[in-house]
């Protein structure tokens, strides 16, 4: 799937205009299709289809693991998903476990990280989401932060992951949807390039997770839990 696209674009520099051919992140349709009625339908950059479908199902607690989907196929502008029962909803336990990291390390996967980037080079217009231990394992971009953040939970769910062995790396602000996302997927680390926002971090410190904002060059700011960095 090509996630991006060539268009010529007038520049102008100093007032003088040139032309040239400038990359533009792609944008499509996706309608998620669950157990016969249409879920969702969203946009995305049209990348790792099955992931964001299974991870958006995920998220919004209509599966627990992959033993919960009965089918999922993938064509077009639709993916459908055939899921068991529904599970119980209740409140998610607070995350006691996960990966500890010296800052150190931090520093070098945010700087792995941001290099990795290469769609949000080329064209300026997407975000990016990692899975990562002491390197970084799983990296995807698209132009919605949140559905960067759906794929890698679908890999969890796809490949059988350990949540507690990874921290979740993002180039978005830390919102609360994202922090809640965090928890139901496991992962106790959480690090973003950007900020948080105070909800976020009262979601975060009651959940247990670790929230590491404006992770940049040699330093970083740690929010709620702060045992999970090795100082």
């Amino acid at each position: 799937m090509n996630l991006k696209t060539k268009r010529q674009v007038v520049t102008v520099t100093s007032g003088q205009a040139g032309e040239r051919t400038d990359l533009l992140a792609t944008e499509r349709p996706l309608t998620i299709i669950v157990n016969g009625r249409q879920y969702i339908s969203l946009f995305s950059s049209g990348g790792y289809v099955e992931e964001l479908a299974v991870g958006y199902a995920f998220n919004q607690g209509l599966l627990a693991s992959r033993e919960d989907i009965r089918s999922l196929s993938v064509g077009g502008d639709r993916a459908v998903l055939d899921l068991a029962a529904k599970p119980g909803s209740g409140t998610l336990p607070r995350i006691t476990a996960g990966i500890k990291l010296p800052p150190a390390q931090i520093t070098r996967l945010m700087t792995e990280f941001s290099s990795a980037s290469v769609l949000f080079q080329e064209t300026g217009a997407v975000h990016s989401a990692a899975l990562a231990g002491e390197t970084i394992l799983v990296f995807r971009e698209d132009i919605s932060r949140h559905n960067t953040i759906d794929m890698l939970a679908g890999t969890i769910i796809l490949q059988g992951l350990n949540p507690e062995s990874l921290c979740l790396l993002t180039s978005g602000r830390i919102s609360s949807e994202v922090v809640s996302k965090c928890h139901r997927m496991g992962i106790g680390l959480l690090i973003s390039r950007s900020a948080p926002t105070a909800l976020a971090v009262e979601l975060a410190a009651e959940a247990g997770i670790t929230v590491i904002g404006f992770a940049r060059e040699q330093r970083f700011n740690i929010y709620c839990n702060r045992w999970r960095v090795e100082i």
